[in-house]
């Protein structure tokens, strides 16, 4: 089986059994584009562009993503110091909540996967593929985006 399918079938796992978590905990209205915009908002301050550079959408698009997820209460707008035609879009505390939510998730899922390979191959396959990722995007690990 070629590499790049397990892991689509593992990513797939994670992501389905992450987001039926969730909801068991009530995160309800929560999409699975919303993980994306707020891991990237996590580190910086974004604008519309970048989530629909970051997202592979139009503007338009990411506007109403965006809205969304001003109105959910994932992320708050601010004016841009810089250009006060622009909005800054940051992480908001329900957006941190979730997050955390997501960590602690996937800690979880990583500790089963442990009790199935061990948990030593669960650490040798995330240094492993860090390791490779960076090697292959000039010591930096990549933005995380969808693939549709």
């Amino acid at each position: 089986m070629p590499l790049a399918r397990l892991m689509a079938m593992a990513f797939r796992t994670l992501i389905d059994a992450l987001h039926a978590r969730l909801e068991d905990q009530g995160w309800k209205d929560v999409r699975s584009s919303y993980g994306y915009v707020l891991v990237a908002a996590r580190d910086e301050p974004l604008t519309v562009t970048a989530v629909a550079a970051l997202l592979g959408m139009t503007k338009q698009a990411a506007s109403k993503l965006v809205d969304s997820m001003v109105s959910d209460g994932y992320l708050r707008k601010s004016e841009d110091p810089e250009d006060a035609r622009r909005q800054l879009l940051e992480l908001s505390a329900k957006g941190g909540r979730l997050l955390a939510a997501v960590e602690t998730i996937y800690a979880e899922l990583e500790t089963e996967w442990g009790e199935i390979i061990g948990a030593s191959a669960v650490d040798r396959l995330r240094s492993d593929l860090t390791r490779a990722l960076r090697g292959l995007h000039e010591g930096r690990l990549p933005a995380i985006r969808p693939t549709w």
